[in-house]
């Protein structure tokens, strides 16, 4: 629908690339409508097609055939499968950002090779069932996963971004095969129900991996003890909140090394390092080799379209 649209508005409102066979990539900015508040797009697409919209700026507003609707405002995600289920589509302000095409079909073997390189498996007959559960279309914002996404392509470039937005793509209808409910957030893995101010020191964590975060610091930020943030982590989580912060630092690093050609320094510093050494030695105790070992691996495993 959207991939329709931007095309028939011809180059001046988007630039498109080939991120891989059966993916295309939209990096676009429509013109704030002038007469009218909303400027409708036509409800149209191909079948077997996922969009995935990375909102930067605007608005833009879906209603299903049924009635219901569905708002995405920046920064937020968009991701949409069978616009035979929408009614309309409007935007609003100068909506823009990154739109990833993809051709399901087309796009089988890349995406098997995507998935392979960052440990995941995808079954795209289970989004499919979860998307048509939804109308085909959902938005996502002020999650944990959008807004670690925002977070980090404030250090890339706009061809690192698109390229990041491809494998986050593809992350993104990973989770939707994965997914639980939000009620399972509220327990650990063990079932114990998980205070609301933890679930909330969690949160703060992934969105805010590049600040350097402390005890101290975290205590004041949410009005906890000590004692009770370190052991109510732990019995929560299964294991210190020192080292889930280095967890989830690692496995930042690790995506970015895979995803993007950012410096090795420079992914350091995303992550919350200050020191390359000691940002090379916590990567090989986790996986076993040097970030830039790593980077020469994934780049042997994976297809280089870009």
């Amino acid at each position: 629908m959207l991939k329709e649209y931007l095309l028939s508005q011809g180059s001046g409102t988007g630039r498109w690339s080939h991120g891989m066979p059966g993916v295309q990539i939209c990096r676009f900015s429509l013109p704030e409508p002038v007469q009218e508040p909303l400027r409708p797009i036509p409800v149209c697409g191909a079948p077997l097609q996922f969009e995935v919209l990375f909102c930067l700026t605007g608005r833009l507003t879906v209603r299903a055939l049924q009635g219901t609707s569905c708002t995405v405002e920046a920064p937020a995600i968009f991701l949409l499968s069978d616009s035979s289920a929408l009614r309309s589509c409007q935007y609003s302000g100068n909506l823009g950002g990154i739109l990833i095409a993809v051709d399901a079909k087309a796009a089988k073997e890349s995406l098997v090779t995507v998935c392979s390189t960052l440990g995941m498996r995808l079954d795209t007959r289970i989004v499919k069932e979860k998307m048509t559960a939804r109308n085909g279309c959902m938005a996502l914002c002020g999650t944990p996963w959008t807004q670690s996404f925002f977070e980090t392509v404030r250090y890339l470039s706009q061809q690192e971004q698109e390229r990041y937005s491809v494998f986050k793509s593809v992350e993104l209808l990973y989770l939707l095969c994965t997914e639980v409910s939000e009620s399972d957030e509220s327990f650990s893995g063990s079932g114990c129900p998980v205070s609301h101010s933890l679930l909330e020191v969690k949160v703060y964590i992934q969105t805010h991996l590049s600040d350097k975060l402390t005890i101290a610091f975290l205590c004041k930020q949410f009005s906890l003890s000590p004692t009770f943030l370190k052991e109510g982590f732990r019995r929560a989580y299964g294991m210190p909140i020192h080292s889930f912060l280095v967890q989830q630092r690692l496995r930042r690093a690790q995506e970015l090394i895979c995803t993007t050609r950012m410096p090795i320094q420079q992914i350091a510093q995303a992550v919350g390092y200050e020191g390359m050494s000691q940002f090379n030695a916590a990567f090989k105790r986790e996986y076993g080799m040097t970030p830039g070992q790593y980077r020469k691996m994934s780049e042997t495993a994976t297809l280089r379209p870009f």
